[in-house]
């Protein structure tokens, strides 16, 4: 209705007054504490100043609202959406990772594959930034092989760490990316593809030259191939020496993985994902208080009368007409 009142003569929605009437009708369904009018406005929020790219004032509304625990589970899919999609554009990969699962998750399986495949674009666009290569089975699920199958050549070109067909499956899907609204993230995966790319190197090659690292990283020169595998080094990518005399890079030998800290860390993100499905569970097991009581009185043959269930003040005014009665 807020829409259709905003439309302009020519067919355009006025963002500012639209944006003002959602923001005092947020304001009113908290006060009259309206969980559904809430949680519905608050998306609509969080989804216009999106397309508005105002990044930043969709995160302060983030930040200083509070989405309600007893919405439905529609709407707190849309919220945990449009959260992943906040957070990775402000380069917070992992609370991104983690809300867009949990969006993922909870996503009815039998409607909505629109949704569900508008979730799985971003959360694969997600994992790679992140370094990590998603699953084969992510991309052949049902109704989402045509799809997303630009994102699984994407993916390929990272997982191979082949920079110039990255750059190729960039410009031959640029407009379906803008489309979806991830053109600018995946714009940011150029650095993941030099990264991967060099790891292959790292682990075939114990001595190569920066002529062949900047040929097969499809890198302009020899100086930008030294900058990126000096980065890399600095960044505790690669574990290796670059000997600018010889103009090589010396690979120093493999680290057990064990004495490192990146098991403790999977660790630690398997059990905050079990803590986080083992609250959501307690949170949706809600029971109108003292209801066993009842059930356990019923069990017992201990048939409560009419007369357990009223309040004390109707059993005060019961007891105040009975005395007016009397006199």
């Amino acid at each position: 209705c807020l829409v259709a009142e905003k439309l302009g003569a020519d067919g355009t929605v006025d963002a500012e007054a639209l944006r003002s009437e959602l923001v005092t009708a947020h304001r009113l369904a908290c006060l009259r504490r309206d969980v559904d009018t809430q949680s519905t406005v608050l998306n609509l929020l969080l989804r216009e100043l999106l397309a508005a790219d105002q990044v930043e004032q969709a995160h302060k509304l983030l930040s200083n609202s509070t989405f309600p625990d007893a919405a439905s589970n529609n709407q707190l899919c849309r919220y945990l959406y449009y959260s992943g999609r906040i957070q990775a554009l402000r380069l917070e990969y992992t609370s991104a990772f983690s809300n867009l699962s949990q969006c993922l998750r909870k996503s009815p399986t039998n409607t909505g594959l629109g949704f569900r495949i508008a979730t799985q674009r971003l959360l694969v666009v997600v994992q790679l930034l992140m370094g990590e290569i998603p699953e084969r089975t992510d991309f052949l699920a049902e109704g989402m092989r045509t799809e997303l199958n630009p994102y699984m050549k994407i993916t390929q070109a990272v997982r191979r760490g082949d920079l110039a067909v990255f750059h190729e499956t960039v410009s031959a899907f640029a407009d379906r990316f803008k489309a979806d609204g991830t053109f600018t993230l995946i714009s940011r995966l150029a650095h993941s593809v030099v990264k991967a790319g060099l790891r292959r190197l790292n682990v075939s090659y114990s001595r190569i030259s920066l002529e062949d690292v900047a040929k097969r990283l499809g890198l302009p020169s020899i100086e930008s191939a030294e900058f990126v595998v000096a980065k890399a080094v600095r960044d505790g990518v690669i574990d290796a020496t670059i000997d600018r005399a010889g103009q090589y890079v010396q690979s120093h030998d493999l680290v057990d993985v064990y004495a490192t800290t990146e098991p403790a860390e999977a660790f630690h993100r398997r059990i905050a994902y079990c803590l986080t499905m083992h609250n959501d569970a307690v949170r949706g097991m809600r029971y109108p208080p003292d209801a066993y009581k009842k059930q356990l009185e019923a069990s017992r043959g201990n048939v409560s009368t009419d007369n357990d269930d009223k309040t004390d003040e109707e059993k005060a005014k019961e007891i105040e007409d009975e005395l007016y009665e009397d006199e």
